[in-house]
């Protein structure tokens, strides 16, 4: 399969993280990050099917079961997946959906490269006399520069601020993944070798 530069590349399926399945438009963002996916060569993988949800947990109440079920639906998605991409813009609150964070944590557990994005504006802050970043609940935010507390950070290789990017570069760390992995018959050394010069 050839991306949107005519580079052949392989089929790279990505799930697709965040709470946009909770809004009312779901249907229509599903279709988009689909689109943007395919236009880079790689498949999306969605969380639930790219329809208006109803049903037990959504517009009926539902139990502990049917939720272990979809929390194991969501986990085998990740573990199949080869990358993901993730919404971090704040969701009932100010911080991200709490279950995306969670699929982008185990997505790096897993070795798999997670790409953040969230166009949203900054929490806002003031300043106390000790010098701290103190938010509206007089929590203190840490300076270092970032967008996202530095753990979500450390979990995603970039947090960008728009979808597009964020698909364009999944499909770039992939491309240059498939570069660094040696075949056999190029190399006079052993797999254990390879793994002791790191």
């Amino acid at each position: 399969m050839a991306n949107r530069n005519g580079e052949i590349m392989a089929d790279h399926r990505i799930y697709i993280a965040g709470p946009d399945l909770f809004l009312m438009d779901w249907p229509q963002r599903a279709a988009r990050v689909q689109a943007l996916c395919a236009n880079y060569g790689l498949t999306a993988i969605l969380p639930v099917p790219a329809t208006t949800l109803t049903g037990p947990g959504v517009t009926e109440p539902s139990d502990a079961a049917v939720a272990a079920a979809v929390f194991q639906s969501c986990l085998d998605a990740v573990r199949k997946a080869d990358g993901v991409i993730a919404n971090l813009a704040p969701f009932r609150g100010d911080e991200p959906d709490s279950g995306t964070v969670t699929e982008c944590a185990l997505a790096y557990a897993w070795g798999k490269p997670v790409i953040g994005y969230a166009n949203s504006p900054v929490m806002p802050v003031s300043q106390g006399a000790d010098g701290r970043m103190l938010t509206e609940d007089g929590g203190w935010v840490e300076q270092f520069g970032l967008t996202h507390n530095l753990m979500l950070h450390g979990v995603c290789q970039e947090i960008v601020t728009g979808l597009e990017d964020a698909v364009a570069i999944m499909a770039t760390v992939l491309q240059k993944s498939m570069r660094k992995i040696p075949k056999k018959r190029d190399i006079g050394f052993s797999w254990n070798e390879i793994i002791q010069r790191e």
